[in-house]
């Protein structure tokens, strides 16, 4: 019957003269005067320009041009807003008019109750005597846990913002604060100038605060964040800044402070990355501060060195060129009366390229590089500067066999030339020329289990020959060697250039791998290297030390149910852990918990002389459908002590976002003293806070 209603409604439009743009009206009944009134009854639905309305009776009078509507009334506009009403008089658009005993959702968020919503054209709605909020308001609890009440609210719809008169913020019911004059942004502008919500943070050195930030767009793609931090010990002003631009974007965090523990203190990390013609990316990093312990104290960072960088780079299908221009500065507290002999700058040069034509069914890739590193000591060995420029070849083929094996050959070689300043132990001018050759063997073993399940077994044997010749060269890019299984089956487990593997090396290990058809995957490498003429030339700690190298062991296995488990180990002779770095990761839908640990022995060559033992713990646990737990915990067992402590409660639902954290970071270092935090934040939904956490709406219940 409703299709009925349709057609006849359609016929007798011309009579109605509704307007040029038709509006569509569906009713269970529909009445026509011989004035041209329209009357419509039961389960009307009337659409305009993508403006539905829904009502329980309209009438349309052709001389007032208006609409008159009973309710329960529902107008859901394109934008998502939604009014409810008993009573409305609308124009034949439905763009102005009054709605009495209104209320209106603004997307799906906010609820505004009203006495009277007026629209006025398809900009502005004003409401009066308003309450309103984004909590759910349920018959058994009438009070939201947070409420707005003001004498009137404008809703600017074009520029998305809510303007609040004589303003009352309530807590409960209970009247909190009062604002004359109050702007919003409504739930829909992810961007608006003004201030966000405050947070509040209790420091044993910096006593108790306040921070109050206040948001500034730029443009469609920029802006900036500048946060006052007020405490009984310290004035500071932070600046956050964001930029996406044509090609790249750039950011900036910055601060400056005046306190009680070092007077004027600051600082700025900023970064740049800019897309430049043909090909190549500009990256920049900028890192300063003012002092040692201006970052730990104010938690702008853990980082205890610093770097600023400018490069370029670009990849192509053949090629590849990198430069640099690196400045380092430490803020480790037993390096800073050593910081004039650690070094300061490295400049850096790179360019690799295949070379097809020189391929011989292999692959070839020429490089050519160079880079300078400096020290700002001039004292003799301790402030050597080092300058080098090397070139190399390198050929390499890979070979099927019928019977399943790949066999891979690599003939390379190098030559590098140096230049040696403030140390009289090394000549000014060293030349070194590497040649190298290499032959790997893989035979990989596959078969299919019962269950459906999938496994590789493929044991491997590698053998290396160098010979390194002309003159010793300082040891400057490679002083830190990692033994793992990315580098078992290397040429060489230097990660630079300065250090050589040479004499005759074979590497032998096995990889096993299961992939099961429930999800659960297993991965096992065990391997070792040893030299066949001598000793393999790296230091004690490091695995490598002898003839040969620690037994590496190294496991991983991923279950369907979201644990993840990791572990690298090295044994030496008597199968004694010299290293044990392992990680435990297990994520579900109510919990998310991490935990790692790590043991090595004393590593001389690296400057470490104790022992290293440490494990850490991080994880978050959903206590229900609001109350979430979290906690980060570092622990040094070879200082008994705790490193970093963190404790987190939040609390969620559909209006509001609670976060209570406290942190305790302890401090070995004469520049900061440890220190505990007590952070505290509130977040309101529906008042363009931007967060991209989905509300958690609750049902009323009883």
């Amino acid at each position: 019957m409703r299709f009925v209603y349709l057609i006849v409604f359609l016929a007798l439009a011309p009579v109605m003269a509704w307007s040029q743009d038709m509006a569509s009206l569906v009713a269970d009944q529909i009445a026509v005067d011989p004035s041209g009134r329209v009357e419509a009854s039961g389960n009307v639905e009337v659409r305009y320009g993508g403006t539905v309305l829904t009502a329980s009776r309209v009438s349309y009078a052709r001389d007032g041009d208006r609409l008159t509507i009973e309710g329960p009334i529902k107008v859901v506009q394109p934008d998502g807003t939604v009014f409810f009403a008993d009573y409305a008089e609308l124009d034949r658009d439905l763009s102005d008019g009054i709605l009495r005993s209104a209320r209106a959702i603004l997307d799906q968020q906010l609820q505004m109750a009203a006495q009277e919503i007026a629209r006025v054209g398809d900009r502005y709605v004003r409401f009066d005597r308003v309450v309103a909020s984004s909590c759910e308001i349920c018959a058994n609890n009438p009070t939201p846990l947070w409420e707005i009440r003001a004498g009137s609210v404008v809703h600017d719809q074009d520029e998305r913002q809510l303007y609040f008169s004589n303003a009352q913020f309530r807590i409960a019911g209970v009247p909190v604060f009062y604002f004359p004059r109050l702007r919003l942004p409504d739930p829909t502008l992810e961007r608006a100038r003004g201030f966000l919500m405050p947070g509040f943070r209790v420091s044993s050195n910096l006593g108790t605060g306040i921070k109050v930030p206040y948001f500034f767009p730029i443009g469609r793609h920029a802006d900036l964040t500048v946060t006052p931090y007020l405490s009984s010990s310290t004035t500071t002003l932070e600046f956050s800044f964001r930029r996406n631009h044509r090609g790249g974007s750039s950011a900036f965090q910055a601060a400056v402070t005046d306190d009680d523990i070092d007077g004027q203190r600051g600082y700025f990390f900023g970064e740049l990355e800019h897309q430049l013609p043909k090909g190549f990316v500009l990256d920049a990093q900028v890192e300063l501060v003012s002092d040692p312990g201006y970052l730990y104290t104010y938690g702008y960072s853990e980082k205890d060195r610093l770097t600023n960088r400018l490069s370029i780079t670009r990849v192509r299908d053949k090629d590849l060129f990198r430069s640099s221009v690196t400045e380092f500065r430490t803020l480790r507290g037993s390096e800073l009366a050593i910081e004039d002999t650690l070094p300061d700058q490295f400049i850096e040069l790179y360019y690799q390229r295949d070379l097809p034509e020189l391929a011989f069914g292999g692959k070839t890739v020429l490089s050519v590089e160079s880079s300078a590193l400096s020290r700002p000591s001039s004292t003799d060995v301790s402030g050597r500067d080092v300058s080098r420029i090397g070139t190399s070849l390198e050929w390499s083929k890979d070979h099927v066999f019928s019977f399943g094996a790949v066999s891979k050959v690599e003939v390379a070689a190098r030559v590098d030339a140096y230049n040696v300043g403030q140390d009289s132990t090394f000549q000014d001018n060293l030349t070194r020329f590497v040649p190298r050759g290499a032959v790997e063997l893989r035979w990989p073993f596959a078969r299919t289990s019962r269950d459906g399940g999938r496994e590789i077994l493929e044991p491997v044997i590698r053998v290396d020959v160098a010979e390194a010749g002309g003159d010793a060269v300082p040891l400057e890019d490679s002083t830190v060697v990692e033994f793992d299984e990315a580098n078992l089956f290397s040429y060489t487990r230097y990660p630079g250039v300065d250090g050589v593997e040479d004499g005759a090396r074979v590497a032998l290990g096995v990889a096993w791998r299961r992939n099961d058809p429930s999800g659960h995957t297993f991965d096992f490498a065990l391997g070792r290297v040893t030299r066949l003429d001598g000793d393999l030339g790296y230091g004690a700690g490091s695995g490598l030390q002898g003839d040969q190298s620690e037994l590496l062991l190294a496991a991983r296995m991923g279950l369907s149910d979201g644990l993840f488990v990791t572990s690298r180990t090295l044994f030496d002779e008597t199968f004694d852990l010299t290293l044990s770095e392992s990680r435990v990761d297990w994520a579900t839908e109510r919990y998310d918990v991490g935990s790692s640990y790590i043991f090595a022995v004393p590593e001389p060559s690296e400057g470490r002389t104790t022992r290293l033992s440490e494990w850490s713990f991080d994880g978050s646990y959903a206590l229900n459908d609001r109350w979430t737990a979290s906690a980060d915990w570092r622990y040094d067992f070879t200082a008994n002590r705790a490193a970093r402590t963190t404790f987190g409660l939040e609390y969620q639902n559909e209006c509001i976002d609670v976060d209570f954290s406290m942190t305790r970071r302890y401090a070995d270092s004469s520049a900061v003293d440890p220190t505990t935090d007590v952070g505290f934040r509130v977040s309101l939904a529906g008042v363009g806070n931007g967060s991209s956490k989905a509300p958690r709406r609750r049902s009323c219940r009883g």
